[in-house]
């Protein structure tokens, strides 16, 4: 699309987290803002439980709605991108289910609109909350 948006589709059978990943590793995008919609076989989604310093994930199978994907993207201490996604997800009983979406399958497709920022935004573990945060 240019001046730093792109316009990406997920293919039938593509793990969106990986596949998003992966993008941004080779057009070495260090930060961004992601959304989308689609659909899919399958998704893992989870809720971050503070007390805990983990998260209690679900796996749901298809066929799914993606209704809303929303994200941000950044970099983790390797230098690799880190894709860090919410999403709601609609059900086959129309149930609507949001979360931390750890990753979903593609069935048929997701259409997802990136915006790349200028400045790399880094990402580290923030040992007392058990999280990776950003640095800024």
């Amino acid at each position: 699309m240019g001046d730093g948006y792109w316009a990406l589709k997920a293919l039938p059978g593509e793990e969106l987290v990986a596949g998003l990943t992966a993008f941004l590793n080779e057009m070495k995008i260090g930060s961004g803002l992601i959304t989308g919609i689609g659909a899919a076989s399958e998704a893992e989604i989870g809720h971050f439980d503070p007390r805990a310093k983990a998260y209690h994930k679900e796996t749901f199978h298809g066929p799914i709605e993606i209704i809303s994907l929303n994200g941000n993207v950044s970099h983790i201490e390797d230098g690799q991108a880190f894709v860090h996604l919410h999403a709601a997800l609609s059900l086959q009983d129309m149930s609507v289910r949001a979360g931390h979406l750890f990753r979903a399958v593609a069935d048929p497709t997701c259409e997802i609109t990136l915006r790349a920022l200028k400045k790399t935004i880094e990402r580290r573990l923030v040992p007392e909350l058990g999280l990776k945060l950003w640095q800024i």
